[in-house]
């Protein structure tokens, strides 16, 4: 190729990082009920719907785009992210607004997913992990990073302020593709889902364990502020300077599972639920001192970040032939696991305490560990690097 694969690379790095910023404005809840005029509920639902279409859009949306070239993909949906920013950013209805963040999230798994297949085509034999791991990356980064600044500008300026800057990042990562990125036709001869293999026993079960892995993960992420609020007694900046180190530890964990997967992926992916677990279990055993838990939480911070490569690597696993799919299902099963997370771990802070989401996290874990075993060791399915 005559483009430099590292500068193409890098650009889908920072474009992902940008069309994953949407995300981040989970920090200015308050501010988006103010500026629009409605419930913190209605607010929530609005923030929350591009995480749940993006489950259900990345089941067939991929394989759409599969077919155009690249370059024209990536510019077409940046495109809808920019055009729907500024939408969003000069609307008074939260209602339009809600249509305009849908429609992003709508394309949003064409964008990764086709992201994730060209990095691994243009990367050198035996850097294709790492290629791999630096897109992820970028999705990491754009929630982690962003939140921090999403925050600070929707709190210290306004929402719109917030949103302004979630459009600039993205309208410049469309000049970046437009200048520097070279056209590639699409891979796929024609639109068609790969019945014989999304109907395999193998696909079912491997997915069925995969997708437990975001399930007890975010039982737990998503209320550790209120463990440490309600049990350690952290609060305020303190909370803050703790959950960005937490942000940090978790893209350095996104990094660490590219390079096991690489040299060790069945042992990775069996392990991992056993020790995440061992984490939980920690946690649960040693609440009252805050020290030990501060550590264990830092740890999980790694691991939670491990993860991303985890299921990404075992769905390109099960649809080889198909790397679109794969891609899509990936972020259905990450984007769809956070959202079923939240949604018990919330019942069970209600019903049973906050100490139950580590139990239940445990819980989930072990039944991914027992399909993952019977799928890798059992059914032997083929894994990229073994």
């Amino acid at each position: 190729m005559k483009n430099n694969p590292k500068l193409l690379l890098y650009i889908l790095m920072l474009s992902t990082l940008g069309i994953n910023t949407p995300l981040s404005i989970i920090g200015i809840i308050s501010q988006i009920s103010e500026y629009f005029n409605t419930s913190i509920a209605i607010s929530g639902l609005y923030v929350s719907s591009f995480t749940f279409t993006i489950a259900i859009s990345g089941l067939f949306i991929p394989l759409l785009f599969s077919k155009m070239d690249r370059k024209k993909t990536f510019v077409s949906i940046l495109a809808v992210f920019a055009l729907s920013n500024i939408v969003i950013i000069f609307t008074k209805s939260i209602y339009i607004a809600s249509v305009f963040r849908i429609l992003s999230a709508v394309v949003y798994p064409a964008f990764i997913s086709i992201a994730l297949t060209v990095c691994e085509e243009i990367a050198p034999e035996d850097q294709k992990q790492d290629y791999i791991t630096k897109i992820l990356l970028g999705i990491s980064v754009g929630s982690i990073v962003g939140l921090p600044i999403t925050t600070a500008l929707g709190t210290i300026f306004s929402y719109q302020v917030a949103m302004s800057w979630i459009f600039a990042i993205n309208f410049l990562t469309l000049i970046l593709i437009l200048i520097f990125f070279p056209s590639m036709p699409g891979k796929s001869k024609s639109y068609e889902m790969p019945l014989s293999s999304v109907k395999s026993k193998e696909f079912i079960l491997a997915t069925t364990g995969i997708i437990m892995m975001p399930i007890g993960a975010s039982i737990v992420y998503n209320y550790i502020p209120y463990f440490l609020q309600t049990v350690s007694h952290i609060y305020t900046y303190k909370l803050s300077i703790f959950l960005l180190i937490y942000g940090f530890v978790s893209i350095f964990g996104t990094w660490l599972g590219g390079k096991l997967i690489y040299k060790k992926d069945k042992a990775t992916l069996i392990i991992f639920q056993l020790v995440c677990a061992s984490v939980f279990l920690g946690l649960y055993l040693s609440a009252d001192y805050l020290i030990p838990v501060l550590a264990l939480i830092l740890i999980f911070g790694i691991l939670d970040g491990m993860g991303y490569n985890l299921i990404q690597y075992i769905e390109t696993s099960v649809l080889p032939d198909s790397p679109e799919l794969a891609n899509g299902v990936f972020l259905s099963v990450l984007n769809g696991g956070i959202a079923l997370g939240i949604a018990i771990g919330g019942f069970l802070v209600d019903g049973l305490g906050v100490m139950s989401i580590f139990i239940f996290g445990i819980i989930f874990l072990m039944l991914a560990f027992i399909l993952l075993v019977y799928v890798i060791l059992i059914l032997k399915i083929n894994l990229k690097y073994s």
